[in-house]
């Protein structure tokens, strides 16, 4: 069985000074709309931008890129599928900003498989902490493709997986931001490039105002610069642990 303590114990990875330095203030990435996304599966210039700025429509944009030496495709793939169905799982992912996690009913039969079914569209509730507030979520995971990313530019470009949903405040009563993680193929691993389009999927003028501030912004660069960090570290250790004990009994 997995040693969740293990995990649990292990601190959580700083964020490195010279991306601190560029989350002080806005500014200092270029300006990617939602529409221009499959420019960052083009434009090695775009894999390692990190900070956070607004875009012309309002938007904020932000940027953060993570090195995932030792992870490939496949783990991170299993990853999305093993960690929702149980709470701890999500919480040894980022300890003390993690609260806890659950899965959509239509998705049962997913997430109960015996073993990692091939991908399908599915619903998570995630309860976290972003900067200063503690948040329930909702994220609805699609294809790569439903999300508007290029099949053949993914392909041309070495991009061995993506992660991309619409991500939904108080369990999806309001959904406010376009996600995606594009994790290209590196001599050791994976480089994982990630963008949210903050206020893309939000209307109301008012909630605008309010949620679309730069502490949001900052919020969630550092959030997901954290987090990603911390999977690097510890799914290829959690992978083999979890997968020899399948392949054990």
């Amino acid at each position: 069985m997995m040693d969740a303590e293990k995990y649990l114990g292990m601190p959580n990875e700083a964020i490195p000074p010279e991306i601190a330095r560029t989350l002080e203030r806005a500014g200092g990435i270029r300006p990617t709309e939602f529409k221009d996304r499959n420019s960052i599966l083009e434009d090695p210039a775009l894999r390692r931008e990190t900070g956070f700025a607004k875009l012309p429509n309002g938007d904020l944009l932000v940027s953060m890129y993570c090195p995932m030496p030792g992870v490939t495709a496949e783990m991170l793939d299993w990853w999305f599928w093993w960690h929702p169905q149980e709470a701890v799982r999500y919480q040894l992912w980022f300890p003390g900003e993690h609260y806890g996690i659950k899965t959509a009913k239509k998705d049962r039969d997913y997430f109960t498989a015996s073993s990692k079914p091939p991908f399908r569209p599915n619903s998570q509730f995630p309860t976290e902490r972003v900067g200063r507030l503690k948040m329930p979520l909702r994220i609805d995971f699609v294809t790569p493709e439903e999300f508007g990313y290029s099949r053949s530019l993914m392909d041309e470009n070495r991009v061995v997986t993506a992660i991309c949903g619409h991500v939904g405040a108080m369990r999806g009563l309001i959904y406010h931001t376009e996600m995606s993680h594009v994790c290209f193929e590196t001599a050791d691993g994976i480089l994982m490039v990630s963008r949210f389009w903050i206020g893309s999927l939000l209307k109301n003028k008012l909630l605008r105002r309010i949620i679309l501030t730069d502490e949001t912004a900052r919020g969630m660069a550092e959030h997901c610069c954290v987090e990603y960090r911390n999977l690097a570290k510890k799914l290829p250790l959690l992978y083999r642990e979890c997968n020899q004990a399948s392949a054990d009994k």
